[in-house]
């Protein structure tokens, strides 16, 4: 692909960046860099503002498009910065009102990665909400900045380390195309979500305008956004009737939401994998989460459903080891229902199906047999439970108070006339029989 790098003669910043590009190039040779890894790289550079430049001072065959320039703002804070140019309102400072540039969000993620890996001490690293022009450049665009004083546009640091998140950019093998609603100016859950996760953040709105944006600006973030797949609402950083009116648009455009909890677990399968497993989990039942353990392949997904009674004997006190056991295992996920509550239900590729049933059969089994006083027989295991019976020892004359605290806990008492209760005589035996289809094997 063809790469055009843009910066401005009479922004400092920009030109600093620009300028270190050129001397790292020359020190260390363009194979050095992963930029030019089968990328055609040019660079131009304009006289005027970058939020007024005209296409005609671009490399008119580039597939994308880096802007280096300067970040400014009211309040002024040492950072390095990535955002997709556009303008949710009025153009106020380039562009055109209500038009949204093209972006790459793998780009930009990748480009935000590499901030974080060489920003100087004191110095933040951040995403940027969609702002300013220009919006009609024909090839993705984002804009690379130093901020946000003339001390940080001419630190050497900084400008040295934007260069390199630059030249060191290379969009991951899989990244997550999404759009961001919520937050502030500098978008912070979004930022951690674009260095944590496989979320790649194209076009992100500030909470001020979630509340009035229409359905077909959240269209042209989805377009402009190199195709986003779902979107990512901040809802900490909105009230309920913003929330509610946001979320109501994406259902009408089509667009699924997505949770940074979500993103998190797709760092171990790949996007069409989570997809699909959500979408069998919907038809189990409503409401079901899913937890994966392990990478998850993109096969076709089967479900496994222990007996809940068999279920709850093996791991209704402690789940802790079911949860180790599927992480050294992998490949599978456990499934929570209302309230988080842990299901006996299981997903996992269909062609792992039958050993993963096999294998938690086995857990469960032992974890029973552990625990409590049980026999299997072919398919079947019987669970036998002793429980202190006070009904039956107050039947027998003995008085509440220390001698159940002392039959319950497996000791002999003698009663005033000399008559001697062993616990046997007040334990109630329950034997609970369950069939396990698969058990015998």
């Amino acid at each position: 692909m063809i790469i055009d790098i843009l910066n401005s003669d009479i922004d400092p910043a920009g030109r600093n960046i620009r300028r270190a590009i050129d001397m790292l190039i020359e020190e260390h040779g363009k194979d050095a860099f992963p930029l030019f890894d089968g990328n055609e790289v040019t660079f131009h550079t304009t006289d005027e503002r970058i939020v007024n430049t005209d296409r005609s001072v671009l490399n008119p065959n580039a597939d994308l498009i880096i802007v280096v320039s300067r970040h400014s703002s009211v309040n002024p804070v040492p950072v390095l910065t990535v955002h997709p140019p556009g303008n949710f309102g009025d153009a106020q400072l380039g562009g055109n009102s209500k038009e949204l540039g093209l972006t790459s969000p793998a780009w930009m993620k990748a480009v935000l990665c590499n901030h974080a890996k060489f920003v100087p001490e004191g110095y933040r690293v951040s995403y940027e909400i969609t702002h300013h022009g220009p919006t009609d450049f024909p090839a993705p665009t984002f804009f690379v900045e130093v901020g946000s004083t003339e001390k940080e546009w001419n630190d050497e640091k900084a400008y040295t380390a934007a260069a390199k998140s630059v030249l060191y950019a290379k969009p991951e093998v899989e990244t997550i195309p999404i759009i961001g609603f919520g937050g502030t100016h500098y978008a912070v859950r979004q930022s951690v979500i674009g260095q944590e996760t496989k979320g790649a953040l194209g076009h992100m709105m500030h909470t001020r305008d979630v509340g009035s944006v229409k359905a077909d600006m959240v269209s042209q973030m989805v377009e402009k956004s190199g195709g986003a797949v779902a979107a990512h609402v901040d809802r900490k950083a909105l009230s309920k009737a913003e929330i509610n009116h946001i979320t109501c648009i994406l259902d009408e455009v089509g667009m699924p939401e997505i949770t940074e909890g979500d993103l998190i677990k797709l760092n171990q399968m790949s996007y069409a994998a989570w997809v699909k497993y959500s979408a069998y989990a919907s038809e189990i039942g409503n409401g079901l989460k899913l937890f994966p353990h392990g990478n998850v392949t993109d096969g076709t997904p089967a479900a496994i459903f222990l007996p809940e009674d068999f279920f709850s004997a093996a791991f209704g006190r402690d789940d802790t080891p079911l949860l180790s056991f599927l992480d050294e295992m992998g490949g599978v996920f456990h499934v929570t229902g209302e309230g988080g509550k842990l299901m006996p239900i299981f997903l996992t590729d269909a062609e792992n199906c039958r050993s993963v049933s096999v294998e938690l059969i086995a857990l469960s089994v032992q974890q029973i047999t552990r625990t409590q006083d049980c026999v299997v027989d072919d398919d079947i295991i019987t669970i036998t439970r002793r429980q202190f019976d006070a009904k039956l020892a107050r039947t027998l004359g003995i008085p509440s108070g220390p001698l159940f605290g002392k039959l319950s806990k497996g000791e002999a008492v003698t009663l005033p006339d000399g008559t001697t209760v062993t616990p046997d005589e007040v334990t109630k035996v329950t034997k609970t029989s369950i069939r396990i289809p698969g058990l015998e094997n």
